[in-house]
């Protein structure tokens, strides 16, 4: 199960990053084996798949990309978890992760906190995003079909500008040391204004 909606036009230059997405995943987990995916880690991995993914669709990344940082005191010299762009469309991005349970996601204010961290990356003017990787766990037994259409679902009703998903069929019953299943993952981008 995966797809993606993208709502706000000045987003859709990442459509080819998101579908390569998808096809990191699969590479990562064909060569690693079936015994763990990269998206149990943290959001820098997750950041590493994106970066790969936007070079993939003829696009440049670099993590931890310099940039001014808005603070209250003025502005000063600063990071962004990535910089993305095409010759004609560039973001900047701060990212986070979560791992919620399958039937909480509850991710409104984790995705507020980091679309206001990235509110003070970079200028107003430039194209800012709080993106939020979200692996979603359950222990002791893999997340039902039903349990991941109403995770898709409450996933759309989040106000974003794009939202992607990927539950793959094959790593649903994959879990952990812990007993935590993670059927899979998604991104959600969100525009910072101000």
């Amino acid at each position: 199960m995966q797809g993606m909606i993208i709502s706000n036009p000045q987003l859709e230059f990442l459509r080819p990053v998101l579908e390569r997405w998808f096809d990191c995943i699969d590479r990562y987990n064909a060569v690693r084996g079936d015994n763990e995916t990269p998206y149990w880690l943290d959001e820098k991995a997750n950041l590493g798949l994106l970066s790969a993914a936007a070079w993939m669709a003829e696009m440049v990344t670099l993590q931890q990309s310099p940039t001014r940082k808005q603070i209250d005191e003025g502005e000063r010299n600063g990071r962004a978890d990535l910089f993305i762009a095409t010759p004609e469309a560039r973001a900047w991005i701060q990212a986070t992760q979560r791992w919620p349970r399958v039937n909480s996601l509850n991710l409104t204010q984790a995705l507020l906190d980091i679309t206001s961290e990235a509110k003070r990356i970079s200028y107003a003017s430039d194209l800012r995003l709080g993106c939020l990787f979200v692996a979603p766990q359950k222990t002791q037994h893999g997340a039902t079909p039903e349990e991941l259409q109403d995770m898709v679902d409450d996933l759309q009703k989040e106000h974003t500008c794009a939202v992607a998903w990927y539950f793959p069929y094959a790593y649903r019953k994959l879990h952990n040391e812990g007993g935590h299943y993670h059927p899979g993952i998604a991104v959600l981008f969100k525009e910072a204004r101000g």
